[in-house]
């Protein structure tokens, strides 16, 4: 459970830094960007959380290739 949270926050993440050049591109407020970016780190510290050994940076790589390599089902 803690690899999917892990997961889904680096990609709410890094999609709101696409919607906040989207947005900024056409010259209006990032609230999406802002929303997407909240609900991936709280998405990230809830994975911190549920995982029982200490959270590193090393674990998001860790998290993609258990998922890469079937381990992960979504």
């Amino acid at each position: 459970m803690s690899d999917i949270l892990i997961l889904a926050g680096t990609a709410l993440m890094a999609l709101s830094v696409i919607l906040a050049i989207a947005a900024l591109a056409r010259t209006e407020p990032p609230r999406a960007a802002a929303i997407a970016f909240v609900f991936g780190l709280g998405a990230l510290i809830a994975g911190a959380f549920l995982d029982p050994t200490p959270f590193r940076v090393q674990d998001l790589g860790l998290a993609w290739q258990r998922l890469l390599a079937g381990e992960i089902r979504v």
